[in-house]
C-alpha cells in the first residue's frame, strides 16, 4: 500500500500568472515602450498565445519571483531579453505608429 506524501513534500499550487501584469511590467525595459503602450492587449494576447514567448516571459516571471509580488527589472530579462526586445521591435515596425511616419498609414491612403 502507498504511503501518502508527508505535508511538508506537498508544495501549493503554483498561483497563476497575470500576464497583462507581466507585459506591463516588462514592456518599459524596452525603448519601444512608449510607441507600444497603446498597443498593450495585443502583446499580451500575443504573449499568452505564442509558445516561445509565452515561456520567455514565465522564465522571466520566475527570475524576478513576480508571481510573489517581485518587481522586473532589467537583470531578470536574462537570456530571454533579445527574444523579448525582437518580439517588442518587430511589433513596433508593423504597428501604425511607425507605419504612419513612412506613409504607410492608413493602408493604401498615401500610396494608392
Amino acid at each position: 500500500m502507498a504511503t501518502p506524501p508527508d505535508a511538508e513534500t506537498v508544495s501549493a499550487p503554483a498561483a497563476p500568472l497575470d500576464f497583462e501584469r507581466l507585459v506591463a511590467a516588462v514592456l518599459p525595459l524596452d525603448h519601444y515602450h512608449r510607441e507600444l503602450e497603446p498597443l498593450l492587449p495585443d502583446l499580451i494576447r500575443i504573449v499568452q498565445l505564442n509558445d516561445q514567448l509565452n515561456g520567455a516571459f514565465r522564465r522571466i516571471a520566475d527570475r524576478a519571483g513576480f508571481t510573489e509580488g517581485g518587481e522586473v527589472e532589467r537583470k531578470h530579462l536574462g537570456d530571454d531579453a533579445e527574444a523579448v526586445h525582437t518580439f517588442f521591435e518587430y511589433v513596433y515596425f508593423a504597428s501604425p505608429a511607425f507605419l504612419s511616419t513612412v506613409g504607410e498609414w492608413p493602408l493604401g491612403g498615401v500610396r494608392g
